[in-house]
């Protein structure tokens, strides 16, 4: 008997190779998309952003429909493509996540515009809020969720922030802003970083492979500022994680690390 997977690793390989159909990705690379599908059917995370290789949205969701039809998701996953960035979204907790952020008003934005001397936390829940409302108006409500990819027009958020908007999607607990009008730079250059992960086991029969599920950061100087979120964000995590069978040995870390660069 084919265990689970051997099927997510032939099924990526066959619908996610892009270029020379003969470089397909490794079984390893394989196994970390296979998670990170898994945690957001599973309610773990409302979206997960693909970047292994160049495959186009239209493959992303060749592959996800194969994996419906083997039986191996549990919900029908979406594709959302902005700006060329593609993404696999659970409509249904996206959906419900959007609406918290919004009810709670409890959106955590970090200015890192590179005139400033240090970053901070800023104030952008009037701009945040409309973005969000956006997002979840034009096009989880009406994109169709199994059989096309939902692509947003670049008049939606040609004024948002990207680092931000991607933030919000992803489901992390703080997210960075610049003002892009003026430039793409930051100021977070030789600034102690407080890098938080989160780690994840999954076995399918004879094979265990561990996945970092989450990471994000957050300035050192901020630390103390957000940890008492970031806390209740792990939480909720954690329990979200307990009501499922399938992956295993959530844990977190946490290091401090200082870069000559950071993109964004």
């Amino acid at each position: 008997m084919v265990n689970s997977a051997d099927i997510f690793i032939s099924t990526a390989q066959r619908f996610l190779c892009c270029g020379n159909k003969k470089k397909r990705l490794s079984s390893l690379s394989c196994l970390d998309v296979a998670v990170q599908i898994l945690a957001v059917d599973l309610g773990l995370k409302p979206a997960f952003l693909y970047d292994c290789n160049a495959a186009s949205a239209e493959q992303l969701l060749q592959y996800l429909n194969s994996l419906q039809d083997a039986g191996l998701l549990t919900t029908i996953l979406q594709v959302v493509s902005i700006d060329g960035n593609n993404l696999v979204v659970n409509s249904e907790l996206m959906k419900s996540h959007l609406a918290e952020l919004i009810s709670e008003r409890r959106i955590i934005t970090v200015d890192v515009c590179p005139w400033k001397e240090q970053p901070a936390i800023c104030d952008m829940e009037s701009r945040s809020v409309e973005m969000i409302k956006a997002i979840s108006e034009l096009f989880l409500n009406k994109a169709d969720k199994d059989s096309s990819v939902c692509m947003l027009p670049e008049q939606m958020y040609d004024q948002w922030n990207l680092c931000t908007l991607f933030g919000i999607i992803l489901g992390y607990p703080a997210t960075y802003w610049f003002d892009q009008s003026q430039n793409f730079e930051n100021c977070l250059k030789m600034t102690p970083l407080v890098v938080y992960k989160v780690w994840v086991c999954w076995e399918a029969g004879d094979k265990k492979h561990c996945s970092c599920l989450y990471s994000f950061s957050v300035p050192e100087i901020l630390w103390s500022e957000v940890h008492a979120y970031i806390q209740q964000w792990t939480e909720l995590l954690s329990d979200r994680f307990s009501k499922q069978k399938v992956l295993t040995e959530l844990s977190f870390s946490q290091e401090t690390v200082v870069l000559p660069s950071v993109a964004l």
